[in-house]
């Protein structure tokens, strides 16, 4: 019993001198110490060696405090090696702007957790761009190719999932081929040049002034050459048609002048503005709409197609001679007999106007004079009669301005235009028949012979 109490007596005091020491150690003024914080997302990158390039590029985007914040957010984070394989390998390389929009673009609002995510688009931090979420069984890709490879990484504020690629951005764009799919007056065009397989070089290539016609104008072209759309799509002369409305380099509204201008199917179009400013393409096409910008060219909205012309004046003459109703076989025949055919009939570079006078015309001069047709006028007297009908100059019915005298390749003899009247001299214009292009120049139709 005695030895019980002596123990007893011992522990008491153990237990005394215990609690005096623990007084002495823990005073009033230094509490106990508390668990540490959780790491928030910067943290927890930031202790991470396979985010080191991640981190690297929010310090240089200035994105620590943003995403140091009380969120919560969802960070997608690419590891080194998705920097890598995407081609940067240099953060410092990248412009901050651009950096930056990289890297909200990898952030979703919320803490949205690996059970949570769904097939859909999700919007991110990056304002007006969304990522294009897929969830097929356990597996997360985003965009078309971008694997989730580690899952619900937890932080204070958020919740990281670890990607194998690097997400972008898919630029705004809008470009000429943007501009056009964009609207509905050019859905005949789109198909046009989908079919001509353009659409890459009008939405990477450039810059391009695109002198673009609408539906209506297609539909007015097709009609005026028996053509339906689908035999359009499919003439192995698309291309070029099209080609022909295309100018290299940006060529704005108050740039454009009168005069050839070179396209990239290689003939030029012809542009010519009329007494009130109006421009119209090789004679028989009005510039509608102007100075419709894109990121790689302008374009301008024409009101009918355009196509090269490719018979010389002499050719186009001959196949009126060879029509239902023949046309011109007295002047076909006049330039026959003064040996003129050559001179009508040259390339792009002799730039002609011919006044050609109707069969009608010819008749009419023959009463005149007294004789039976053209073979019965002196050589010297017919020739000059010609040449006076010719103006060495492409100018169509547009270029013409009211009293101007235009010189003609008989020396020293120029034709006056009346347009109040729509003559030229005293000879009546044929409105009708205006403006036929061809390879040489142009072809205006009077009913009467210019007699210097």
């Amino acid at each position: 019993m005695e030895l019980h109490l002596k123990n007893a007596r011992k522990l008491m005091s153990l237990l005394v001198a215990a609690m005096v020491l623990f007084s002495f150690g823990c005073s009033d003024d230094e509490p106990a110490p508390m668990p540490p914080e959780p790491e928030d997302i910067i943290d927890v990158a930031s202790g991470n060696v396979q985010f080191s390039t991640l981190v690297a590029a929010i310090q240089r985007a200035d994105l620590v405090d943003a995403l140091s914040a009380a969120g919560p957010f969802t960070v997608f984070a690419p590891t080194n090696q998705a920097f890598i394989d995407a081609g940067i390998t240099d953060i410092n390389a990248v412009p901050v702007d651009q950096l930056t929009d990289i890297l909200l673009y990898h952030v979703v609002d919320g803490r949205v957790m690996s059970n949570q995510v769904a097939t859909g688009e999700v919007p991110t931090l990056l304002e007006g761009f969304n990522l294009d979420v897929m969830v097929n069984g356990d597996v997360i890709t985003i965009n078309d190719g971008i694997t989730v490879v580690t899952e619900d990484i937890d932080a204070a504020n958020g919740v990281i999932h670890v990607i194998d690629g690097v997400l972008m951005p898919e630029e705004e764009t809008n470009t000429i081929a943007d501009i056009v799919m964009g609207n509905s007056d050019f859905s005949t065009l789109l198909a046009a040049v989908l079919g001509a397989d353009l659409d890459e070089a009008l939405l990477e290539q450039g810059p391009f002034t695109v002198f673009a016609p609408t539906d209506a104008a297609f539909e007015a072209y097709l009609t005026d050459n028996g053509l339906t759309a689908e035999q359009l799509l499919q003439s192995p002369d698309l291309a070029d048609i099209l080609s022909y409305h295309v100018v290299q380099g940006e060529v704005p509204a108050s740039a454009v002048a009168a005069g050839g201008v070179p396209t990239l199917a290689g003939p030029s179009f012809y542009v010519s503005i009329d007494p009130d400013g109006e421009v119209w393409i090789n004679g028989n096409t009005k510039v509608v709409d102007t100075d419709i910008m894109a990121d790689n060219g302008i374009i301008h909205v024409i009101d009918y197609v355009i196509t090269p012309p490719t018979q010389s004046i002499a050719e186009i003459a001959v196949g009126f001679t060879q029509a239902a109703t023949p046309e011109f076989t007295q002047l076909v025949g006049a330039l026959t007999r003064a040996n003129l055919v050559d001179a009508v009939s040259g390339g792009a570079d002799d730039n002609l106007t011919v006044f050609a006078p109707t069969d009608a015309a010819f008749e009419a001069l023959y009463t005149t004079l007294e004789v039976d047709g053209y073979e019965d006028i002196p050589l010297e007297t017919l020739t000059s009669v010609l040449t006076y009908h010719v103006v060495p100059a492409r100018a169509f019915s547009q270029d013409l301005r009211e009293g101007a005298n235009l010189p003609t390749l008989l020396t020293g003899e120029e034709l006056t235009v009346n347009l109040a009247d729509l003559e030229i001299n005293s000879s009546g214009l044929v409105p009708s028949l205006l403006n036929v292009h061809a390879t040489n120049g142009v072809i205006h139709v009077i009913d009467e012979v210019l007699v210097p």
